[in-house]
């Protein structure tokens, strides 16, 4: 069972408003990310989110990072929604890259090597982290680098079995994979 998780508790401060709420194409960022995760083949998808926005997703599932963790960046949203809907893995999205769709989710899913610790994607000259499948059983290890200081993804994925598939295999247009950081980019 692979859960999805929609990281939206960014603080979004180059773009200037809450990135998850920003439209593209018709749909909020977050809704796209939600949706491609549950049509890409997640059983069930949680919303990583800030407190002060939690009840803005709808009927979403959505969590805020757990106390220990508030504020911590995005290996903060991952952990708690590890440690809050355990599942055996985890299907990681940031609401800024709406151009994925189910499409690479699904793909990203079934080429996931399933004896990594995590599967991620990069294209040729740069690491996509956050667009990546997480083995469940790492809500431990990311809470010890947490409590350790320790915020940023790559240098925990480089503690780690971390597998890098190229972003081609998921779709030859690498456009899709742009990450969206201010409202001049959509």
């Amino acid at each position: 069972m692979t859960t999805g998780i929609v990281l939206a508790g960014g603080q979004s401060r180059r773009y200037g408003s809450p990135k998850a709420f920003a439209d593209y194409e018709g749909r909020l960022f977050w809704e796209r990310a939600h949706k491609a995760l549950l049509e890409g083949g997640c059983s069930g998808v949680v919303v990583s989110a800030r407190p002060e926005h939690a009840g803005r997703f709808g009927d979403a599932d959505v969590i805020t990072d757990l106390p220990e963790f508030a504020d911590a960046g995005p290996l903060a949203g991952i952990c708690s929604a590890m440690k809050l809907r355990p599942a055996d893995g985890f299907a990681v999205m940031p609401c800024d890259m709406p151009g994925i769709g189910p499409m690479e989710v699904r793909k990203l899913i079934t080429l996931a090597d399933p004896d990594a610790d995590v599967t991620a994607v990069r294209t040729k000259n740069q690491p996509i982290p956050l667009f990546s499948v997480w083995s469940g059983e790492l809500a431990g290890r990311i809470g010890e680098a947490l409590a350790r200081g320790e915020r940023g993804v790559m240098p925990f994925l480089a503690s780690l079995e971390t597998e890098w598939i190229d972003a081609r295999e998921l779709n030859p247009d690498l456009s899709v994979f742009r990450n969206v950081n201010t409202p001049n980019e959509q």
